[in-house]
């Protein structure tokens, strides 16, 4: 490995990132190893691993029913593809080339899972978008922007670019509404925003919060703005936590043994609430 990529602007934010949470794996370089495939191969007509991505949900999911399926594997895939984007933009104000070509995805087996080993991603090339000020400016895959409205802007459409392109695919293959697909990149984009900026700082409080998540997720026109979707925060003693207020489900409750989450749609508000609340107290008389 050359000094060059060590020292690549991108590998370094990749790597803060990783320090702020230990799930988000990125990195920079190639990906020649076995079990990395391009979502360009992932959504090809007949891909066999697509396919097997679908009989993998199906029986764990123990259905058939397109718009569920759908769902699960479009949230299997787009997980370290959004959290390490929107990683980037807010822990180092940078946004990598998210374009399917651009990018090579670990898809975990089941045995993989049980193990332990989460899902990650590998950003070919180093070109990102980057503010003026940015010490990384200058570097020859930098793209600079006006400001932080443009990088956040930036950020918006490749990701609209990216699992808009996602969507049609799984739409045609599984024959189901697009519309509905969409609700699950919102979730996790919102998801992806509350739990990180919390993680970042632990003082920081609901309209703050709330603002990032206008400001990304509530532009008129573009597929991720619903309202179905939003924020809410509930205070056990002194502790005070931001939840998702979710539009999808993840179907745990649809596997063998499983459940809702306490936060799941398919909760009353009030049900949903109170459950939080509880596993609230749990992890607070954990640390006391």
């Amino acid at each position: 490995m050359t000094q060059a990529l060590l020292e690549h602007p991108l590998r370094q934010t990749f790597a803060r990132i990783s320090q702020v949470n230990r799930y988000i794996q990125a990195r920079l370089g190639d990906a020649d190893e076995a079990g990395w495939i391009a979502p360009t191969d992932l959504f090809a007509p007949g891909s066999i691993s697509l396919q097997r991505m679908v009989d993998v949900a199906q029986r764990r999911l123990r259905t058939e029913a397109g718009n569920i399926i759908a769902g699960a594997v479009l949230q299997e895939y787009q997980w370290p593809l959004l959290s390490s984007a929107i990683a980037s933009f807010l822990v180092e104000r940078r946004v990598p080339d998210m374009s399917p070509e651009n990018v090579r995805l670990w898809l975990p087996s089941e045995a993989s899972k049980a193990q332990g080993v989460h899902e990650s991603i590998v950003y070919c090339c180093g070109r990102f978008a980057v503010l003026p000020d940015d010490p990384a400016a200058d570097h020859p895959d930098a793209w600079i922007v006006s400001d932080l409205d443009a990088l956040r802007s930036h950020l918006r459409t490749s990701i609209e670019a990216h699992m808009g392109w996602v969507i049609r695919r799984l739409s045609q293959s599984l024959r189901c509404s697009e519309r509905g697909l969409w609700l699950y990149v919102t979730d996790r984009c919102g998801g992806a925003l509350c739990w990180l900026m919390q993680q970042q700082d632990r003082s920081i409080g609901l309209p703050r919060i709330e603002e990032e998540f206008q400001a990304l997720l509530q532009t008129p026109g573009s597929p991720l703005n619903n309202k179905k979707v939003g924020l809410f925060e509930l205070t056990y003693r002194e502790c005070t936590r931001i939840f998702l207020n979710r539009a999808t489900c993840c179907f745990w409750y649809k596997t063998e043994g499983g459940d809702y989450c306490a936060n799941c749609p398919h909760r009353p508000p009030s049900e949903r609430r109170e459950r939080l609340l509880q596993s609230m107290a749990a992890e607070c008389e954990k640390k006391a």
